[in-house]
């Protein structure tokens, strides 16, 4: 019976031995897969650090572009508004220095002028043109006696100037939005 129990004993021994080594094995694994999770995890933090830091500077980026974009418009703008007011100082000189013949109307040197004005701005194709239904109304003259040639000539001309300053400013707007949405 001492030899029997002294094999049960060793081969409980062995066995304890067996789970220990297992045991200690299982966790120098454990240890490794923890080791290269926690690697993985450093590494992931390295890159999303990156991924801000170049997401930081792309935005910064876009953002210089767009406010070089906005100074280009402003004064492009400015120029077109400093051009367009010269032109309309001299469109008005030249209306104001023709003999007027006719107290409402225009004559032909005042629309050779006023087309040559339209003419010189670079309008959308049909948008110089009258629409030719409503021509009687706007040859009435009977019924504005008191209108002069030049008075009518600097309105028609104030008409012009506010759509081309309008129009510079919609052409600011699309340049900018251009270099800044690249539409």
């Amino acid at each position: 019976m001492i030899q029997g129990f002294s094999v049960l004993a060793a081969a409980l021994v062995c066995v304890g031995a067996g789970f220990a080594s297992g045991y200690a094995f299982k966790g120098r694994l454990d240890e490794g897969r923890i080791a290269r999770a926690e690697a993985a995890v450093v590494q992931c933090q390295r890159d999303r650090e990156a991924d801000a830091r170049h997401a930081a500077e792309e935005a910064a980026r876009r953002l210089a572009a767009a406010q070089e974009a906005e100074r280009a418009a402003v004064h492009a703008l400015q120029a077109t508004k400093a051009r367009l007011a010269a032109t309309e100082k001299r469109l008005k000189e030249s209306l104001y220095a023709l003999p007027t013949a006719q107290s409402c109307g225009l004559s032909g040197a005042a629309r050779g002028l006023l087309n040559a004005r339209i003419a010189a701005s670079d309008l959308p194709a049909g948008a110089a043109e009258f629409d030719r239904a409503h021509t009687e109304s706007a040859a009435d003259s009977g019924s504005r006696a008191g209108v002069d040639e030049a008075a009518l000539g600097g309105w028609i001309a104030d008409a012009i100037s506010a759509y081309d300053a309008c129009r510079a400013r919609i052409d600011a707007i699309r340049a900018w939005d251009e270099v800044t949405h690249g539409r």
